[in-house]
């Protein structure tokens, strides 16, 4: 039985949806411009390479990245101002919302930066899981209150989430390689870059998306209106 198909189902049954933030709510990777405009130094770039490669751990890789950063939370606010949100956003929220289907954002991003982002652009709110960002000044601290201990990839492993709710139908989008945890835990999973090279390479299924629009038109198809 389709679960988004059947009006009886209880809200216990419904599916769940987990939308990761950069580059997949957003229009580009918000961290990578932050980092570009306001780091120290290039040191940022030497650590995302050792990430990729996976030298180092996600953990390990922010926390270097955001320590060498030097700006203010009002100017962090204001630069992202001028990053693109996909336009189908609101739009997927507000029929989720309507059809009982509860969204997250799960993000290895900032939980005050995600929330400022959406405020602004007087975009629903929702569920963030995130990690913390402390300022004294211009100097930023990161911290990690979603980090789970028997992973040894992820700062923020969005699987937890995931796997808090076994009996649900559990849809997730993403793009990254930060994104892989969350994805083999998922029922559905949309991906694409990095993300969707990844699954390609192991077998396992996926629906490639190149914009909320996707997802939007999977669910409305599901449940047949």
């Amino acid at each position: 039985m389709n679960p988004l198909a059947c009006a009886s189902v209880s809200a216990e049954r419904r599916p769940v949806l987990f939308l990761d933030f950069d580059n997949t709510i957003t229009r580009g990777d918000v961290l990578d411009r932050v980092l570009e405009r306001y780091s120290a130094t290039e040191a940022w770039r030497f650590w995302e390479a050792e990430w990729q490669a996976g030298r180092i751990s996600t953990r390990e890789c922010l926390e270097r990245q955001t320590a060498d950063l030097r700006v203010t939370l009002e100017e962090l606010v204001r630069f992202s101002d001028g990053i693109e949100i996909d336009a189908a956003f609101g739009p997927l929220v507000s029929w989720t919302a309507d059809h009982g289907i509860a969204t997250s954002i799960v993000s290895d991003n900032f939980q005050v930066l995600i929330e400022a982002m959406l405020v602004r652009r007087g975009l629903p709110r929702m569920p963030i899981y995130a990690n913390g960002l402390a300022f004294d000044g211009n100097r930023l601290r990161a911290s990690f209150p979603f980090l789970d201990p028997t992973c040894g990839r992820c700062a923020h492993c969005k699987a937890q989430h995931l796997r808090r709710m076994p009996d649900r139908q559990r849809i997730f989008a993403g793009d990254g390689l930060s994104d892989i945890c969350p994805a083999l835990a998922a029922d559905v999973v949309f991906a694409k870059d990095s993300l969707a090279a990844h699954l390609r390479t192991r077998g396992r299924p996926y629906r490639r998306f190149r914009s909320l629009d996707d997802i939007l038109e999977y669910l409305r198809e599901a449940a047949h209106v």
